[in-house]
């Protein structure tokens, strides 16, 4: 009998590797990388074949079937790394590479995605072409293009798709969430009809089933989809496009919590493919790591359409109340919107909130209305003329207060302002405007019907959160309103000031893609900041070596690795003293000349669904790898510890 070393998907805590017999009847089938089905402690799970061992010293139990699914050697390597990368056991691993089951049969979707013919290709620029051949000739490192909004990225990414094809392999491009990039999605199905196939979160089982035999049988030659599509099964993958990588939703919230852009590396690295990443705003380690010579660094500093950037201009919120203006919109945004109106243009409204209002306070005794399974402040929304106070962190909601429940005062106010509260004022302000409110609570996989019409003219303001930040190309747009992005920048996140440097130019960025030049106008409390007067120019770099100062002198990334690690315990007291206890623990065996370890402190949102979270920060010096950290981190952590390797 042949015996095989398996992950297995259902396998909890720290556990890898099993130990299978294969029978007879099944010898012919089992290939490194075969998807089997076996007993697993009194269930049946499904597993992969890693390896193949001799006869072990203690009983085995055989597998039961093998699933025509097979896949490639590098997805095992690949399993392997993410495992060891992000200290994930092997079964989370597969979870997260594996989303669907391998043994349902499952109906073939038959559509046709055919288009009658190819578009036309677009006339590069001499320096498009420039940065095209460069890339091709030099696949051994990534290659980082710093464009400015609109500087014809995508026709980058096109040419070199092209040459990919040719050479008859395959191509990934990545984007932050595919429902939130439409046109990037069909650019690319137009310059290759018939040839590219979608993958996210958002398709069906049975889709994203039919998605990976597509792929692994060299159907389909390109995947346009969302971080899940790094562990499809390429069967000849070439090229590897990461748009906006700076975005944070590469990001994986659960365990392994990987980010795309090292996953990404890592696969072109397996694969011997190229690696493309893009932005108008690069994360500070990707241009950091190309103006060390580690990425190869192409620029584009001019619009591809229109060649002026647009003109940026900052509120300062402090002096509307002496003009006696209560708004949340200033009165040089409401004069500009009525300018563009007047003109039959498109405006965009920003604000990094949902809801009516941040939070309810009593104005007499000064109580906060907060979840009572988070200890955070509940946020106002309005539906359907009544209003709930909700709690984004575990779903909790109950209907508004008239009374304060402390001191049982009438006297209840809202402060901050959401997406409601902008739509609504808007509204008073513009009643004949046609206005669209875009966020999580107002849309849930409708964004592709939204930008279309957005596109066609169909409404004139468009109102939202992030969602409108990443990827949006609309020529109408003539005006776009930062109303709310303070809050942003004063988190506390050694990223925050990046971040909201990012999304001012990135909102900014959807402006003056027409003939027009566009404005952007920027509501704040705190004109002083340096980010505006950056943002006013346009200027990435000088943003770049004042925060990368900051960086060094406080040893944050790119010049250390971070593992961040949070206990929660439905007990307070006992969630403080295990993380007390690990960090006496570390401090004793780790070298604190290579380690810092921040901590113990209860973490940003002290409290989640009722259990109690504290939290440790250990900053490793580069150019030591966190590897050989993270296994001794490893062997004094349980299940209620989550690990995080950068926080994003």
């Amino acid at each position: 009998m042949k015996y095989v070393i398996c992950g297995v998907k259902i396998a909890s805590g720290n556990e890898d590797f099993f130990t299978y017999g294969v029978p007879s009847k099944l010898e012919s089938q089992v290939k490194l990388g075969s998807c089997v089905k076996m007993p697993f402690r009194n269930k049946i799970s499904e597993g992969i074949v890693f390896g193949f061992t001799t006869k072990p010293a203690f009983s085995t139990k055989s597998i039961l079937e093998v699933s025509a699914f097979q896949l490639p050697p590098y997805f095992l390597e690949m399993a392997k790394w993410i495992s060891r990368f992000y200290g994930a056991s092997i079964s989370q691993t597969l979870k997260t590479m594996l989303p669907f089951s391998l043994f349902i049969k499952r109906r073939e979707i038959s559509k046709s995605d055919q288009k009658n013919e190819q578009i036309q290709k677009p006339k590069l620029s001499l320096e498009q072409k420039k940065i095209s051949k460069l890339i091709i000739n030099n696949p051994s490192k990534p290659h980082l293009i710093f464009g400015v909004t609109g500087s014809g990225k995508t026709e980058i990414y096109l040419e070199v798709l092209e040459e990919t094809i040719r050479e008859n392999k395959q191509a990934l491009i990545l984007v932050p969430e595919v429902s939130l990039t439409p046109q990037i999605v069909s650019r690319f199905e137009d310059r290759f009809p018939g040839q590219a196939v979608l993958y996210h979160s958002y398709l069906r089982e049975t889709e994203r089933a039919n998605a990976w035999k597509n792929i692994s049988r060299g159907k389909k030659n390109i995947v346009v989809g969302s971080r899940s599509a790094l562990f499809l099964p390429y069967r000849n993958l070439g090229l590897v496009v990461m748009d906006e990588e700076h975005e944070t939703s590469y990001k994986q919230e659960q365990s392994p919590r990987y980010e795309a852009r090292e996953v990404a590396k890592q696969l072109c690295r397996l694969t011997r493919s190229i690696l493309i990443l893009g932005s108008a705003t690069p994360s500070l380690e990707s241009f950091y790591f190309a103006e060390k010579g580690n990425y190869h660094l192409h620029t584009l500093n001019k619009r591809f359409i229109q060649d002026l950037m647009p003109e940026v201009s900052v509120v300062d919120m402090r002096n509307e109340f002496q003009f006696g203006n209560r708004s949340v919109l200033s009165l040089a945004i409401k004069e500009e919107i009525t300018k563009v109106l007047e003109r039959k243009r498109q405006v965009v409204l920003f604000l990094n909130r949902r809801g009516l209002s941040t939070f309810v306070i009593c104005r007499d005794c000064g109580y906060i209305e907060k979840c009572p399974n988070c200890d955070i402040p509940l946020t106002y929304h309005l539906n359907y003329n009544s209003g709930k106070l909700y709690c984004h962190h575990c779903d909790f909601d109950k209907n508004e207060s008239t009374r304060c429940p402390n001191c049982n005062s009438a006297a209840i106010k809202f402060f901050g302002q959401g997406t409601q509260k902008v739509e609504r004022e808007t509204r008073k302000f513009f009643p004949k405007a046609r206005i669209k409110r875009m966020d999580s609570d107002s849309v849930s996989k409708n964004h592709q019907n939204i930008y279309e019409n957005f596109k066609n003219k169909n409404f004139d303001i468009l109102i939202g959160t992030q969602m409108i930040a990443k990827g949006w190309d609309i020529p109408g747009v003539d005006l776009v309103g930062i109303v709310s992005i303070d809050g942003t920048q004063n988190l506390p996140d050694f990223r925050a000031t990046e971040k909201a440097f990012s999304l001012i130019l990135q909102v900014g960025g959807r402006t003056g893609r027409g003939d027009n030049r566009g404005k952007v106008i920027i509501q704040t409390y705190n004109p002083d900041n340096d980010i505006f007067g950056y943002a006013i120019r346009h200027d990435y770099r000088s943003f770049y070596d004042k925060e990368i100062t900051k960086r060094k002198e406080l040893h944050y990334p790119p010049f250390s690795n971070l593992i961040s690690l949070t206990y929660s315990h439905h007990d307070e007291q006992k969630a403080q003293q295990e993380a007390t206890g690990l960090k006496q623990k570390l401090e004793y065996k780790l070298d604190k000349s290579q380690v810092m370890i921040l901590g113990p402190s209860p973490a940003f949102i002290p409290k989640i669904n009722k259990l109690y979270r504290w939290q440790l920060l250990i900053k490793i010096k580069r150019p030591l790898n966190h590897g050989k950290i993270l296994e001794k981190v490893l062997k004094y952590t349980s299940t209620n510890w989550k690990i995080d390797i950068n926080p994003s």
